[in-house]
C-alpha cells in the first residue's frame, strides 16, 4: 500500500470535497485526511489517500480530467507522515510564492481551450484530426495529454447521445461490438479483438512524435461509460506506434 498527498486547485470551494472524495473512493483509494483551504488563487483541497500502487496512475488520470480540477500535485509520502502534511500550505501552480516559482507536478487539461474546440469537432465530425492537432499545439506541453483525454471523453459522450442513446444499457462486450466499433471506424481503421482495440496508422501518433492515444482512451471511456452497464469503464494504452515507430496503437478496455 502507498500513501499520497494530493493538492488540488479549483475555482470554487462548494462541494469540492464531496465530489473529489467520491473520485478517490471510486478509484480504489481510502481517504485518510483532508483539508479545504481558500486563498486568492482559488479553493485548495489537500487530501492524504491510501491505496494500491498500481492504481495511482488511474487516480491521477481521473483527477487530471475532472472539470473541478484546475491543477494538482500528487506526492508519494513516507510511512507515518500522513497526519503532518495536512497542515502544510498548498503550493501555487506556476506562480510565485515569496518570489519563488513552484510548478505543480501534474497539470490538468486546459478546459477553456478544449471547450472552444468542441463545437468545431461537432461541426466537422468525423474529420476531427486537424482540430485535435491544433489543440495539441495550443495547450502547454504539461496539459497536452490531459486536454486530449478530456476532448476524447466529451466527444465520445456526444457521439453516443447523437447516434446510440435510444438503445438500452448493454454489457461491455456487446457495447464494444455494437457501439464503440462502428463509432471508431468512422474515425480510423481499427481491428477489434474482443476487448483489445488495434488502431492502424493513428493520425495523432506519428512515429517518433507525441502519442495521441489519450484522445481515443477518453473517446472510448466516454462512449462506453454512457452506453454500458455498469458505467465504470477503464481503457489502458498497451502500445503506441509513436514510441516504437511501427505497429498499431493498442488499447485495452475493462471494467
Amino acid at each position: 500500500m502507498i500513501e499520497l498527498e494530493i493538492q488540488i486547485l479549483s475555482d470554487r470551494r462548494e462541494g469540492l470535497l464531496v465530489e473529489l472524495g467520491r473520485v478517490v473512493v471510486a478509484s480504489g483509494f481510502t481517504l485518510l485526511r483532508q483539508r479545504v483551504y481558500q486563498d486568492n488563487h482559488g479553493a485548495w483541497l489537500v487530501m492524504v489517500v491510501r491505496g494500491e500502487p498500481e492504481r495511482q496512475l488511474g487516480l491521477e488520470e481521473v483527477l487530471a480530467t475532472h472539470n473541478r480540477v484546475l491543477s494538482f500535485e500528487a506526492t508519494l509520502l513516507a510511512p507515518g507522515t500522513a497526519q503532518a502534511v495536512t497542515a502544510s500550505a498548498p503550493r501555487v501552480p506556476n506562480g510565485a510564492v515569496n518570489g519563488a516559482t513552484t510548478p505543480l507536478a501534474h497539470v490538468g487539461p486546459d478546459v477553456q481551450k478544449v471547450e472552444s474546440v468542441l463545437p468545431q469537432l461537432a461541426r466537422d465530425y468525423p474529420k476531427v484530426f486537424p482540430w485535435l492537432l491544433a489543440l495539441e499545439h495550443e495547450v502547454t506541453a504539461e496539459a497536452r495529454e490531459a486536454s486530449l483525454l478530456l476532448a476524447g471523453r466529451r466527444t465520445g459522450i456526444w457521439v453516443f447521445k447523437r447516434d446510440f442513446e435510444m438503445g438500452g444499457k448493454l454489457g461491455l462486450a456487446e457495447a464494444i461490438k455494437r457501439i464503440a466499433s462502428p463509432a471508431l471506424r468512422a474515425l480510423v481503421t481499427v481491428d477489434v479483438r474482443d476487448r483489445h482495440i488495434h488502431i492502424q496508422d493513428c493520425p495523432l501518433c506519428p512515429p517518433g512524435g507525441h502519442s495521441g492515444c489519450k484522445f481515443f482512451k477518453g473517446f472510448l471511456e466516454g462512449m462506453l461509460g454512457a452506453s454500458s452497464a455498469p458505467q465504470t469503464v477503464f481503457v489502458r494504452n498497451l502500445h503506441c506506434r509513436s514510441s516504437r515507430g511501427m505497429g498499431d496503437c493498442i488499447l485495452e478496455v475493462s471494467h
